[in-house]
């Protein structure tokens, strides 16, 4: 906030008005390194809020599935860290991985 303002101005608006009155008061200079560090934090707050959808999902579907369901889950898991236990190779590894990680959908 700008220590400028009188306290009810800065009582009476919003946290986005705060913030545009901020962005004007900036140097024309720093105006792309703000634009900048606004995008990476949007950036930043969807993909967690993203990730921790995706993880409560994945604990729901686990969790109010049958017993048949989630041993089979298991065993597929098992299989999966068996053979990649298997490779010889890092590089081999960590493609696999990244193959998993770019599956969207898909359940174990």
């Amino acid at each position: 906030m700008n220590n400028n303002q009188p306290l009810t101005a800065q009582s009476s608006t919003t946290p986005r008005a705060e913030l545009l009155l901020e962005i004007q008061q900036t140097p024309e200079e720093y105006v792309p390194e703000l634009l900048q560090i606004v995008r990476l934090f949007r950036q930043s707050v969807t993909m967690k809020q993203t990730s921790l959808n995706n993880w409560e999902n994945a604990l729901n579907e686990i969790s109010q599935s049958d017993a048949v369901k989630q041993q089979e889950r298991k065993t597929n898991i098992k299989k999966i860290f068996e053979s990649w236990n298997e490779l010889d190779e890092q590089e081999e590894q960590q493609k696999i991985l990244e193959i998993i990680e770019s599956m969207k959908g898909i359940s174990i």
